[in-house]
């Protein structure tokens, strides 16, 4: 409890302090820290950049997320079958997982770089594109969505992967399998049983794991910092950069914490409805 409040509980209540005052570096000395109320609030609201990242981390959150599921749901049900090799496959699958995001970021950067990419030289020998693809500077857009934007979201699906896959296998393992096995005989195909069996048994884990995915997801900031700094043209930014930027590249301490308290807000709501939704369960 006091490892928590000290690393925890503390700085969060700082930050949100900081957020209701002017906390500007550079004037500090001179200014103090006066009491502004939601004036910081209201200026990173009217910055467009910020408006531009709050949607970006929405995006990129939404993507990540549905990607890791979906991924997930898959690939724990290939681990969790009877075949030889499954132990070797499991430990090839997790392997993500002990990679730090910073080194991860630093890994993808040299497979994604656009003169030097492997990924390119595979495509362009099979035939698939005439050039380089510029993976995390092409600042071309389709609607919401960019090269950069689907390489970073990418990257943080390998990345985390294996923590949903992990805890999808363990629901999985499980589940009765005399389930499965009247399912059979009242003739479910493959994805009946799947429908109807496995989904609403793994329906809690679910719940638990979409929450997690989300408020780390509306949290990430070491792949996008790492490998394009928000850019090209601000198309990858998401709010926890955005908030490191303005208080260690312009010292406003005071509109970083701003950002950030829009992160606690956004995590708090999830956790909230997370809550209630499991304690209507258990009533």
């Amino acid at each position: 409890m006091l490892i928590t409040t000290a690393l925890g509980i503390y700085p969060m209540l700082f930050s949100l302090w900081m957020s209701f005052v002017e906390y500007d570096l550079l004037r500090i000395n001179q200014f103090g820290t006066p009491f502004v109320g939601l004036d910081n609030y209201v200026e990173v609201f009217s910055d467009p950049r910020f408006v531009q990242t709050l949607f970006n981390t929405i995006i990129f959150t939404i993507l990540a997320v549905a990607a890791t599921l979906g991924f997930g749901l898959l690939l724990s049900q290939v681990l969790n079958a009877n075949y030889r090799g499954r132990t070797a496959m499991r430990m090839l699958v997790c392997v993500p997982w002990f990679v730090p995001p910073a080194v991860a970021s630093a890994i993808w950067m040299w497979l994604l770089n656009t003169d030097r990419s492997p990924i390119n030289f595979l495509l362009q020998d099979a035939g698939l594109i005439t050039s380089n693809i510029r993976w995390l500077t092409d600042s071309a857009t389709w609607g919401p969505f960019s090269i950069p934007m689907m390489s970073i979201v990418a990257v943080r699906v390998w990345n985390g992967l294996p923590f949903a896959v992990i805890f999808l296998l363990a629901a999985l393992q499980s589940i009765p399998r005399s389930l499965y096995e009247a399912a059979e005989v009242d003739g479910a195909s493959l994805w009946q049983k799947f429908w109807y069996v496995t989904l609403p048994m793994l329906r809690p884990v679910l719940a638990i794991l979409i929450t997690l995915l989300v408020i780390g997801g509306l949290g990430s900031f070491e792949i996008n910092y790492i490998m394009t700094g928000g850019g090209p043209q601000n198309l990858t930014n998401i709010m926890a950069v955005y908030s490191y930027q303005q208080a260690f590249s312009f010292y406003r301490f005071d509109l970083a914490s701003a950002a950030s308290g829009m992160i606690f807000i956004m995590t708090g709501f999830i956790s909230i409805f997370y809550l209630r939704s499991q304690l209507k369960r258990v009533a």
